[in-house]
């Protein structure tokens, strides 16, 4: 695929992805049936220009500290060029070379905590929906969160759409404006 082509799939498989989700329910999960096409391998297709980024921007001018765009920045930044992605009646599973970005959780929502080296809690992930597609969200205490929202295209793609938020210096979790979109397709061997 061309470098120009590239922001123009993600633009109209973005907004396919919106519209075929429009119609399911917010925040229920949909029957383990209808979650079967994602499972499989997939391969990164396209992901969003290096130049478009997210913005935050506190309200009242309390501003962030430094700390809290690192580790919402690192979280952002994590991504597999491919990856195995299994859902079940139980479990939403990610398994790939890129061992930050393999995880496995449990579909009814209840949070995995992931541990820093010292033994602090460096994050809580857990599954969600949202008009019945999946959503990651990675809690990252005191810094914000990173959210994935995983949708399937009816040409078969699977668009990732990362949203994220950054704690304040008062507390407050702002989100930022805009959004980080990949674009993966469908393995079809090695």
């Amino acid at each position: 695929m061309t470098r120009s082509l590239r922001p123009a799939l993600i633009g109209i498989a973005a907004a396919s992805v919106l519209a075929a989700a429009g119609c399911a329910s917010r925040g229920q999960m949909p029957e383990v049936a209808a979650l079967a096409p994602y499972n499989g391998e997939w391969v990164l297709e396209a992901a969003q220009p290096t130049g478009q980024r997210l913005q935050f921007v506190s309200p009242e001018g309390s501003g962030f500290a430094r700390e809290t765009g690192q580790k919402v920045g690192t979280a952002l930044g994590i991504r597999a060029d491919r990856f195995v992605l299994e859902v079940s009646g139980s479990v939403f599973r990610v398994s790939s070379d890129e061992p930050d970005y393999s995880f496995a959780l449990p579909i009814d929502g209840t949070p995995i905590e992931v541990l820093t080296e010292s033994g602090e809690l460096g994050q809580s992930i857990a599954l969600g929906w949202d008009s019945g597609m999946p959503v990651v969200r990675r809690t990252l205490p005191g810094s914000g969160w990173v959210s994935e929202h995983f949708g399937l295209t009816a040409d078969g793609a699977l668009i990732i759409t990362r949203t994220a938020a950054r704690t304040n210096n008062r507390g407050m979790d702002v989100r930022a404006t805009g959004e980080m979109v990949v674009v993966y397709a469908r393995s079809t061997g090695p």
